[in-house]
């Protein structure tokens, strides 16, 4: 008989969903034999299951991070064990029957989590119910909510040393340092003629390839550094991808003209590949971007203010030295200028990735679950 591993996570922005189907992605790969479902707690009571329509609660983190102050202060208003206590009450009364009955139909033989909501939820099944191995993967550096942190989780998976430690701190044990799970394409050799060839992009391949991602925050920021890029003539190339603003990806297709070559993406499911054949990314503090870019060891620029857990990222960012940080504009652009003008040399930056990165996390935390299910931990 199969056995089922469980992956339960929340379409908060990207980076839960990212660790979950990556994690399934590689368990699909190295142990098909283990039946694997995943589901996200957003949609435990939603009839209608496709992710494109957003929940009344999606619409309420979107505009959050649109205006990421406001995020800001929710999470540190809320990063005390009072207000964790009363989250706990309200996800227990709005989801623990769905919970219940999800679990009693699916019958896992292990369960994984990428999103701490479901701590209150398993805790409560694992006292009352049946006491089934609980794996969280926590998807944030450094600077985590204090959701994430509770003594009955059976086994924790962190992305770094940092992470670990502040876990320690709390007394916590059974940790592992994985990484974050991304997709293993983006550990793949780089061809990157190949790879600009299959994205059509007619880019020279001996010229610096910056990529901007635009992602949940505050776009405005990014619009201003791409009106500045536009006008710069060096040995440089750009490309931008838009994601699921429409109006921004129309509004420089139609409306913007760039004097370096420049390619406008929209939403792409090759993110993978645009990652690899780029000098620098520039983007938000997101953990899947940033884990995803530093995966192929390429370091990244955060221009905009972080907010709440995403500052553990820009810390992490910083102490390793794998890119860069930084708000002031002018600041910003000085900065570009100098990643242009090779005043500033990228190759230490990729070199201190390497030091720091894990290889192929999924793979790792996939083995681990496997000698779980095995009773091997």
């Amino acid at each position: 008989m199969k056995k089922k591993l469980l992956i339960l996570t929340a379409s908060y922005g990207t980076g839960h969903i990212t660790a979950a189907k990556s994690i399934q992605q590689m368990i699909s790969l190295k142990y098909p034999e283990i039946e694997t479902k995943i589901v996200d707690v957003l949609l435990l009571h939603k009839k209608d299951k496709n992710l494109d329509k957003q929940t009344f609660i999606q619409k309420l983190y979107n505009f959050s991070m649109e205006k990421p102050i406001i995020f800001d202060v929710f999470f540190f208003l809320t990063n005390n064990k009072l207000c964790t206590s009363i989250l706990n009450l309200i996800m227990l009364l709005k989801n623990y029957n769905a919970t219940k009955n999800l679990l009693d139909e699916f019958k896992p033989d292990i369960i994984v989590s990428t999103h701490p909501y479901w701590n209150f939820l398993i805790k409560k099944y694992k006292k009352e119910v049946k006491n089934i191995p609980y794996i969280c993967v926590i998807t944030d550096s450094y600077m985590i909510h204090k959701a994430w942190i509770d003594r009955f989780v059976d086994y924790y998976f962190v992305i770094d040393e940092d992470t670990k430690h502040v876990l320690i701190n709390n007394n916590i044990k059974n940790i592992y340092v994985t990484g974050f799970p991304v997709n293993y394409k983006l550990f793949e050799k780089v061809e990157k003629e190949k790879i600009i060839k299959e994205l059509e992009l007619d880019l020279d391949v001996n010229k610096k390839i910056i990529l901007i991602t635009i992602g949940l925050g505050a776009t405005s920021r990014f619009i201003e550094i791409i009106e500045y890029l536009k006008d710069i003539e060096n040995n440089f190339q750009l490309i931008i991808i838009t994601g699921k603003y429409k109006d921004i990806y129309d509004y420089l297709t139609t409306k913007v003209k760039f004097k370096p070559k420049t390619k406008i993406i929209g939403w792409t499911d090759k993110m993978y590949n645009f990652l690899k054949i780029s000098d620098i990314v520039i983007c938000k503090a997101g953990g899947a971007i940033v884990s995803e870019a530093l995966s192929c060891g390429v370091p990244v620029f955060i221009p905009l203010f972080v907010p709440a857990q995403e500052k553990g990222n820009v810390y992490i960012v910083k102490k390793y030295q794998m890119g860069f940080y930084e708000e002031d504009i002018e600041k910003v652009y000085k900065i570009l200028d100098d990643i242009i003008f090779d005043r500033i040399n990228l190759k230490i930056y990729k070199e201190n990735i390497k030091k720091f990165i894990k290889d192929n996390p999924a793979l790792i935390i996939s083995n681990l679950i496997n000698r779980i299910l095995n009773n091997l931990i």
